[in-house]
């Protein structure tokens, strides 16, 4: 399995990059009320859609291409209690079935990374993006380039080769693609982090995710899951010593403003 297959099959709470604090910088920094329409791209096993909801009280669609995933993030939203609110389907992203201008905030996080034809998937969000909506982008890159046989093995992990972009270059993609659909994407929030080394952590972590799962599987199955488990975190580990990610926030402009002299930065 790759990864994004595995973690349905183990039904992992899959976060974004921040985890819960990154949902609720977005929620904050992007004006979410109750009456806002989201859309989350790549829900996964449904955090990200979820919590947004519960903290905000928002509806909210996810969309994703795993059914196991879709499975356990509905189940997710019932225990939870938003089900009422949070609806998951599956869907590509680069053919999304809804109208234009459909959503007042479309959730991409990182998954824009898993996408073969980027350009496409990008040009879908903002389709159906409203008019003054907010593109939440939040790209894992590097801040130095890791060794040659990291990359190979990520990239095979993932099941497609691996892009090497800084910061830089994700908002270069974004803005690109937003200028070829003549859309105006002004960025707003910028918050910028890098991950800590998690090594020790691995091996408790699996632990309890794997804690009352498989009890219908042989020992000898079990272990070559916590195997899996601990080949995937024990080389994700790796990889992010190199990286970092940010939080952009975009909204979608109707015409664009002149570009700003006296730029400032927090001190």
């Amino acid at each position: 399995m790759d990864y994004s297959t595995f973690v349905g099959f183990i039904k992992e709470r899959n976060r974004p990059s921040g985890g819960i604090k990154t949902v609720h910088s977005v929620a904050v920094n992007a004006l979410l009320n109750a009456s806002r329409k989201v859309l989350e791209i790549g829900s996964n096993t449904g955090f990200t859609s979820v919590n947004l909801s519960l903290l905000i009280g928002c509806e909210v669609i996810g969309v994703d291409v795993n059914e196991a995933s879709i499975a356990e993030a509905q189940a997710y939203a019932e225990a939870q209690g938003v089900h009422g609110r949070v609806a998951f389907l599956k869907a590509d992203a680069t053919k999304l079935p809804f109208e234009d201008n459909s959503f007042d905030l479309v959730w991409c996080s990182n998954v824009t990374s898993f996408i073969s034809n980027k350009e496409e998937a990008i040009s879908e969000y903002l389709r159906v993006l409203k008019p003054g909506g907010i593109l939440v982008v939040i790209p894992i890159y590097y801040r130095e380039i890791p060794p040659k046989d990291v990359i190979e093995k990520v990239s095979e992990t993932i099941g497609m080769p691996l892009t090497i972009r800084d910061k830089k270059g994700w908002k270069a993609l974004f803005e690109t693609v937003a200028d070829k659909n003549t859309q105006i994407l002004e960025l707003f929030y910028e918050e910028d982090s890098v991950y800590l080394d998690v090594e020790n952590d691995i091996e408790s972590y699996i632990d309890i995710l794997l804690t009352g799962k498989f009890s219908d599987l042989t020992e000898e199955q079990k272990n070559q899951i916590r195997e899996r488990s601990a080949y995937f975190y024990t080389l994700f580990n790796e990889n992010l010593k190199y990286a970092g990610y940010s939080i952009l926030l975009y909204q979608k402009r109707g015409i664009k403003d002149e570009l700003e002299l006296f730029l400032t930065e927090r001190v």
